[in-house]
């Protein structure tokens, strides 16, 4: 597995506060984006990514999911939405009808066990490297290795898309989620460079900002959890107030040298 290069204590805490690296609107680093595959390790995760989402698809780039959980761990999930229903069935109805509103382009679920992702994560690698191979994106997008919250699966997804990604040996830019501040003061970030990184950052438009709150809503079952993540506020409200996507960005050069240390 590769291994981030380590630095200071300093890049952390710049991190932090949002004001390590060089910030540029995403559009600035989304001008020869293809094609991109998004490896994420739940249903709902993709909450994080949708105005990125839709800013590659009004480009005209091509968007793959691929989600390497079941989503099936949750014991708040709602029973009266699951319905009879398995939770790896009602957790992948969700995620269909999430996909269908981003416009994504195809949909992988292998079904890894949700909260053991770590357990399973050479064959997570393995997994992400065919994708790879087989989808040839231009741009991978990702978690952070602090995986924005410390959550061990979120961690595990970020290694399976860096060990696939170096595995692979394809020309493509690496974007890793960040929470932007002032989440990112609490949750921090656990990057470290040589060089300070790009931050490519977006504000949701009014359309965007309507279009997570629907894909928030797509996920029912999920609700008592994702309404905790919002402090109790409707999706709504709470996307109004934090309407921003921070991503670390490395283009196809700069991932291959950090990939490879």
């Amino acid at each position: 597995m590769t291994r981030p290069a380590t630095t200071s204590f300093w890049q952390g805490l710049r991190l932090r506060l949002g004001v390590e690296g060089t910030a540029r609107p995403v559009e600035r680093v989304l001008e020869r984006v293809t094609r991109a595959l998004l490896v994420l390790a739940h249903p709902d995760d993709e909450i994080n990514l949708v105005g990125l989402v839709a800013r590659l698809r009004r480009g005209g780039a091509s968007v793959d999911l691929l989600v390497l959980t079941d989503g099936a761990a949750n014991p708040w999930t709602d029973e009266a939405v699951v319905a009879g229903r398995t939770h790896f069935e009602c957790r992948r109805a969700e995620l269909m009808r999430s996909a269908s509103l981003l416009g994504l382009q195809d949909l992988g679920l292998p079904a890894f066990p949700d909260s053991k992702l770590a357990l399973h994560l050479e064959a997570a690698v393995e997994t992400v490297r065919l994708q790879l191979v087989a989808r040839r994106p231009d741009l991978v997008v990702t978690f952070d290795s602090a995986g924005i919250n410390r959550h061990p699966d979120h961690v595990a997804a970020h290694q399976a898309a860096c060990g696939g990604l170096a595995r692979a040996g394809l020309d493509a830019a690496l974007a890793m989620m960040l929470p932007p501040p002032p989440f990112s003061w609490a949750l921090g970030a656990g990057f470290r460079s040589t060089r300070p990184p790009t931050i490519a950052t977006l504000e949701l438009s009014d359309d965007e900002h309507e279009l997570k709150a629907q894909v928030f809503e797509a996920h029912r079952s999920q609700a008592k959890t994702l309404r905790l993540l919002t402090g109790g506020l409707p999706a709504r409200p709470f996307f109004a107030l934090f309407r921003s996507e921070w991503f670390l960005w490395l283009d196809c050069k700069e991932a291959q040298t950090w990939l490879a240390r």
